[in-house]
């Protein structure tokens, strides 16, 4: 009986000898940077805030602006092009495993990688104050991977365009496992809101409510009054629920925290992250994501991507936002074409840095950003400690005190720090702290270096 795992497929590139592949680490670091541009305004402001910058804040124009960008570039993309890289990084991970001896030894390596990181996951969301962790999700859906491990590139397409076929679908028609349990979260949070939005405007600390209502006053006479004291409530809420201490954050979390690791994950997760993923792998076992390619195919390939992406991107998001390209408005067809924006745009950035990595004058690029993407999970949950440090009660308790371009700002702030301290860590160490634990409790030793 063949106990091996090896997944080997002619025609394939693989790995340099060191291992790595320096376009594939890069856009693994630009992915765990650029998550952070969705991610902070999760962190700093009400959820209601997010989707009305025109409202929220006084910078208008600067609002709107960062608001457009993370809608039409980052939103979805940066967690799909994360989730389409795992699955190509499981391919090379499966295959440095099956190069050792024993057999089922090296399976159970995989598999206990990978659930190990079902445990961060869990920190990550309920400890550490993140309902919307990813790393549990890609240790669930990994597993599955394995047994799709020798199926050709062709193949794996096939299963990729299915379950985004299927997920696109469901996205398009509203239907969801989870609604219920999301509307009835929603509706007992508003019923809290109006019944605590005296006691949470006298509680969310000095100037707070103040703040929520300048915000929102020159938008009174151009939304319903009505809607708009209910939008108050609920921003209100969400401030009073993000200042709470460290116990009071830990139990309002992990109700959310929970939502998304069950329900939503059948419901959506399955559906999304598995597709990404799948399109990964079939992507490096056709040697797109291997440098196989040439450089005219990832120069049309970048072109193509980002030209669609931003084109769809413009029609479902600045069509309702921009009265020059209402013209150009997707109408209902929106929620059918948000994977195909996504999906898109993760080709285009495959395809720019691979080009970019090509060209001597911007390869420097890839290099830095490699270096970051050496260190994704030290980088991600970094991101979640930080933040929760900055906006809520166990910290500084900014939450909801930022205007849209500033959550930006302080986005790329972060960014920049993360990047310096990536450089100097790794050329101490070969691995980030938080890869170097997983390692250790993978192979039960450390990587020196």
């Amino acid at each position: 009986m063949d106990q091996s795992i090896r997944s080997a497929v002619p025609g394939v590139a693989h790995p340099s000898p060191t291992g790595r592949l320096a376009v594939l680490d890069a856009l693994r670091g630009f992915a765990a940077l650029g998550i952070l541009w969705r991610n902070i305004f999760v962190f700093g402001m009400p959820a209601v805030a997010f989707s009305l910058p025109e409202e929220w804040g006084l910078a208008t124009d600067a609002n709107v602006a960062s608001w457009l960008f993370v809608v039409i570039f980052v939103d979805g993309t940066m967690r799909g092009l994360f989730s389409l890289l795992f699955g190509a990084s499981a391919i090379l991970i499966m295959e440095k495993y099956s190069e050792r001896p024993g057999g089922l030894a090296a399976a159970d390596l995989y598999f206990r990688r990978l659930m190990w990181l079902i445990v961060f996951g869990l920190v990550h969301g309920y400890l550490l104050l993140w309902p919307h962790d990813v790393l549990y999700v890609y240790g669930v859906i990994g597993m599955f991977l394995f047994v799709f491990r020798n199926l050709s590139g062709r193949w794996l397409l096939v299963i990729a365009l299915a379950i985004f076929a299927v997920s696109s679908f469901k996205d398009g028609t509203g239907w969801s496992l989870a609604e219920e349990s999301m509307n009835a979260l929603d509706a007992k949070q508003m019923m809290e809101a109006k019944e605590r939005a005296v006691g949470g405007a006298q509680d969310t600390g000095p100037g707070a409510s103040e703040a929520v209502e300048d915000s929102m006053a020159e938008s009174a006479s151009g939304m319903d009054q009505a809607m708009l004291e209910d939008v108050e409530r609920f921003a209100l809420y969400e401030i009073e629920e993000h200042l709470q201490g460290y116990v009071g954050l830990l139990h309002s979390m992990a109700s959310q925290t929970f939502l998304e690791q069950t329900t939503i994950f059948v419901s959506d997760h399955l559906l999304d992250v598995g597709a990404m993923m799948f399109f990964g792998m079939a992507l490096f076992r056709l040697g797109g994501l291997s440098g196989a390619w040439s450089f005219r195919a990832y120069l049309a390939l970048a072109v193509g991507g980002l030209g669609v992406g931003v084109l769809l991107g413009l029609g479902i998001h600045g069509a309702t936002t921009l009265a020059v390209l209402e013209a150009y408005s997707v109408g209902t067809a929106d929620a059918y074409l948000y994977n195909a924006r996504r999906l898109a745009l993760c080709l285009g950035l495959i395809g720019l840095f691979h080009v970019l990595w090509r060209v001597r004058a911007t390869a420097g690029v890839i290099r830095v950003l490699s270096v970051v993407g050496r260190m994704p999970l030290s980088v991600y949950v970094s991101q979640t400690i930080i933040c929760v440090a900055v906006f809520y009660g166990v910290g500084f308790a900014q939450f909801g005190t930022l205007e849209h371009y500033e959550l930006l700002l302080v986005a790329l702030v972060i960014n920049a720090v993360q990047i310096g301290v990536a450089l100097l860590w790794l050329r101490r160490w070969r691995q980030g702290p938080l890869e170097a634990l997983l390692r250790y409790l993978v192979e039960g030793k450390p990587r020196v270096g």
